[in-house]
């Protein structure tokens, strides 16, 4: 019965096919017959209406001078002229709305409801002043008849349309009878049974298959016999694979030089080397201006002449493209320090040569190069000596041991004075970054962001300062200048805040009375929301919970920052009893394409929802990031792409 219905099935496919086609185009060519229809009245309907405006516009002048010049003969005598054009059924004149003229034609009465009016006003000789207006009744006669011609011009072709793909099915009948046939013979079809199958004498498609299908089972037969070499087939070709994936693991895509990783072989192969990392300046600004192709176009030729150069050079150097705008020269045999460095400066002095061409531009490159004389932990140490030169605007710098601590505690003691110096001027201040709702998309919270004013009216991130406060001792006069700011701030607003602590502040209890005492003082223990910064180690600290129990009763809520990035431990998060999880940014920034972190967030949305948690996305840069977060779910977001930090919040 089954294989009965599967029959039927193959035999209908043809029609099913042809149906299918007849619909699409039957409904096509109603579809634009309609609107055809429906333009065409409409352009030929305007048509008419231009031809009387026209008439109007012909004799208003002469109606208005007779009007002026009080010759009624002269006005009745001209509305009877217009009535010598058939379509024309009747003309008044009105002076100062009434009626000083008025003629119809014989045919009025019976082509009435064929018929439009139009107006237009009637102005002085000479002047802009109205002193009445002309009507005209117009007859429909020829639009009418333009339509119905057009209709009758539309079904015959529609009728021969119908004809002509009633002859089309047929053929395509016809064209699919030979697959049927191919399908019958095939349903018998075993490899031990050879089945002859016809039409490969036609030279078209259905002859192609005939001869595949012939050819095919010979094929069959054939690979059947080589059953026992596939062992040894699949080995060879699963050794190739090995290998080509080796090749993928130790070189960089875009460029095909050896990458990251083959150099930190390189390194541990070799005892007497020495490296330089070259990185190109301002390199994102090429991406920018030009496009990210252009850039990978401009890192291509780069990588070619600095190719070149090193080919050109006598010394035994491989070629390194660590990633993006970073590459590499390991010396396998190094030179003389003094040689080493020379080599160096002549490299900065070629490369500011070369040309590159993009979009009809000429483009030069700056570089910084850091080097180490020393194969041991050679990639860390030529990564600091380019990290001061670039600190220090030095085309080259080569690793020493002082390099790094001696900058490191040059940079300490300048954020140290100009913290000192911005506590002192009243120049630490909160800025705001608003939180959405992603159901209502209103603002419903803002973050305190810490920011230094410098004496030059820049606008100083934490990232540049928050580390040295900590190492100063001055971490501590910074949160409570956020806490007594952020409540200020909020204490007249109907908006809640949060405002960000370490695990020293909470185990601070100089800072814990002081935060009790601004939350009272400006009554904002409903509005604040305390976000726990710390990445490691809170689930270690009873004072914590202490902490949270304390301000939680008196109303404020808690929430943890940075969730994802370190500390996530799903047991602790049950103990503290928080109100909020901010995912990370690590996981949010590439949400719409990275599977890994939406496996990731999927989870802590799912954990927080049995908890009762609100979820707040961190990090939503564009719309993409922002419509997977709703389509994941999360309550709330956050990020630039929303908004950015301001010295006020907008509600």
């Amino acid at each position: 019965m089954k294989k009965l219905n599967m029959i039927k099935k193959q035999k209908s496919l043809s029609r099913k096919i042809v149906f299918s086609i007849a619909v699409v185009t039957l409904v096509s060519i109603l579809l634009i017959f309609s609107i055809f229809e429906k333009m065409n009245k409409k352009a030929f309907f305007e048509v008419e209406q231009e031809k009387a405006k026209l008439v109007l516009s012909t004799i208003e002048p002469l109606v208005a001078l007779n009007i002026y010049l009080n010759l009624d003969d002269r006005i009745d005598q001209l509305t009877k002229q217009l009535l010598s054009n058939p379509n024309i059924l009747a003309v008044k004149v009105f002076q100062n709305d009434k009626l000083i003229n008025e003629n119809e034609s014989e045919n009025f009465e019976k082509n009435i409801e064929d018929s439009f009016t139009v107006q237009t006003p009637i102005y002085e000789p000479n002047s802009k002043k109205e002193i009445g207006k002309l009507e005209l009744t117009y007859s429909n006669k020829n639009f009418i008849e333009l339509i119905n011609s057009y209709t009758v011009l539309l079904l015959k072709v529609l009728f021969l349309f119908v004809v002509l793909f009633m002859l089309f099915s047929l053929y395509v009948k016809q064209l699919l009878s030979p697959l049927r046939t191919i399908a019958k013979l095939l349903r018998g079809y075993s490899p031990n049974k050879h089945i002859n199958i016809p039409f490969n004498h036609q030279n078209d498609e259905i002859g192609f298959i005939s001869n595949a299908l012939n050819n095919m089972q010979q094929s069959i037969v054939q690979y059947s016999k080589q059953q026992k070499d596939l062992n040894s087939y699949l080995e060879e070709k699963v050794n190739e694979k090995t290998q080509e994936l080796l090749k993928q693991l130790y070189t960089n895509a875009l460029t095909g030089l050896p990458n990251r990783l083959s150099l930190l072989r390189d390194i541990n192969d070799y005892d007497n080397g020495a490296l330089l990392i070259i990185n190109i300046d301002d390199f994102k600004e090429i991406n920018d201006f030009f496009g990210q192709a252009a850039g990978d176009n401009v890192l291509i030729s780069f990588s070619q002449k600095l190719s070149n150069f090193v080919l050109s050079n006598e010394r035994y150097i491989t070629l390194i493209h660590l990633g993006g705008d970073e590459f590499a020269l390991f010396f396998i045999n190094k030179p003389s320090k003094e040689e080493f460095i020379q080599f160096a400066m002549e490299l900065i002095s070629k490369i500011e040569k070369m040309v590159f061409y993009l979009e009809d531009n000429e483009l030069s490159l700056r570089v910084s190069i850091g080097g180490t004389y020393q194969v041991q932990e050679a990639l860390e140490k030529a990564d600091i000596a380019l990290k001061s030169a670039k600190k220090q605007s030095k085309g080259f710098l080569l690793y020493d041991e002082t390099l790094n601590i001696e900058q490191q505690y040059r940079n300490n003691m300048e954020w140290t004075k100009k913290l000192n110096w911005a506590i002192e001027n009243d120049r630490i201040t909160p800025f705001y970054q608003p939180v959405y709702d992603n159901e209502t998309n209103k603002l419903v919270s803002a973050e305190c962001l810490i920011r230094l004013i410098d004496i030059d009216n820049n606008i100083i991130t934490p990232y540049h300062f928050l580390t040295i406060a900590k190492k100063s001792k001055l971490y501590s006069k910074l949160t409570k200048i956020m806490i007594k700011k952020s409540c200020q701030h909020f204490e007249h607003l109907d908006c809640d805040f949060s405002v960000n602590l370490s695990v020293e502040d909470m185990l601070d209890q100089e800072i814990v009375s002081y935060i009790l005492y601004n939350i009272k003082k400006y009554n904002v223990a409903h509005k604040i929301v305390f976000e726990l910064l710390e990445t490691e180690g809170i689930e270690n600290y009873e004072e914590v919970s202490l902490f949270i129990d304390e301000m939680k009763f008196l109303g404020c809520r808690i929430a943890i920052d940075d969730f994802g990035s370190g500390y996530s431990n799903f047991e602790y998060l049950l103990q503290l009893n928080v109100d909020y999880i901010k995912i990370d940014g690590s996981l949010i920034k590439n949400l719409d394409t990275d599977k890994n972190s939406q496996i990731v967030v999927e989870t802590i949305v799912s954990f927080a929802k049995k908890l009762d948690m609100i979820v707040v996305a961190e990090y939503v840069h564009n719309e993409a990031i922002q419509a997977k977060v709703k389509e994941l779910h999360i309550e709330r977001s956050q990020g630039f792409f929303l908004a950015e930090p301001l010295d006020k919040i907008k509600l």
